[in-house]
């Protein structure tokens, strides 16, 4: 459950494995190895990492599913939601949840590529200008934070 959700945390936060180690003082390895689960983070890391995750222990533990206020960038209101229900919205629908099963059963080396491929799309829309007539992706409010 921790592995899982630090790593959740830490994407929806829009920072690497490297970004996060420097905010808590500590190597990429060390973050890469919680997130694989294997090793836990002593308490007082733990309270680092949900320090700068804005999220609270309990739920990285797996206690609780409120995370934290979630803003809507288009509207500006705060609506509270988990990142387990962000994540539920896209396995709700069907294109979503099949991509999503063949992610988590690809391979590290496949799901790199993944990546790389999605993120390198991403640019060339925006180069381009291509404006999509849907929501904010869980991406777009990333990148949003990001530049914030």
């Amino acid at each position: 459950m921790l592995s899982q959700r630090l790593r959740t945390a830490r994407k929806t936060k829009g920072l690497t494995q490297e970004e996060l180690a420097e905010h808590v003082c500590t190597t990429k390895g060390t973050i890469s190895n919680y997130e694989n689960n294997h090793s836990t983070p002593p308490n007082d890391m733990l309270r680092q990492l949900a320090d700068v995750l804005d999220v609270t222990t309990d739920w990285l533990l797996g206690r609780t599913d409120e995370v934290t206020a979630y803003i809507l960038p288009a509207t500006g209101e705060t609506k509270q939601r988990s990142l387990d229900e962000l994540l539920q919205e896209k396995i709700d629908d069907p294109d979503d949840y099949y991509f999503l099963d063949g992610y988590l059963d690809a391979s590290e080396e496949e799901k790199k590529e993944i990546r790389r491929y999605w993120y390198d799309l991403k640019k060339q829309w925006k180069v381009r200008k291509v404006r999509e007539e849907r929501p904010p992706s869980l991406f777009d409010i990333t990148e949003d934070i990001k530049k914030k």
